[in-house]
């Protein structure tokens, strides 16, 4: 009887703290999910196919067509003094943008004299 008293005891503890403790923990675990991770700008040189105040395309590697999100923190040019205007079909820049879940977000943009070899 003893036992059994001692068991009824102890589960009914562990249910309390489990109801105590337990939104506690989830809410934490719920939180560290939701923290954003600094997303990591990468760069590409390419070929302008086009661009204008919502997207640049550009032609790189082999020849594959990229798309880039313009929005309004994107600097055009080396000290931002350029507009979206300024790129156009044919010219060779190099890009530094970020990824995220709905695609490339452009960054930067700048020309580049293309290379001769």
């Amino acid at each position: 009887m003893k036992t059994t008293h001692k068991l009824f005891s102890w589960i009914i503890t562990s249910c309390l703290l489990a109801l105590l403790c337990g939104p506690t923990a989830t809410e934490t675990l719920a939180a560290n999910k939701k923290t954003a991770v600094p997303q990591k700008e990468q760069q590409t040189r390419g070929t302008v196919v086009s661009c204008d105040e919502k997207t640049l395309v550009l032609r790189v590697g082999k020849g594959a067509e990229v798309k880039f999100d313009i929005t309004i923190e994107t600097k055009f040019g080396d000290k931002g003094g350029k507009s979206y205007g300024d790129f156009k079909a044919g010219n060779h820049v190099q890009v530094t943008y970020v990824r995220g879940h709905g695609g490339r977000t452009l960054k930067q943009i700048v020309h580049v004299v293309k290379h001769i070899n």
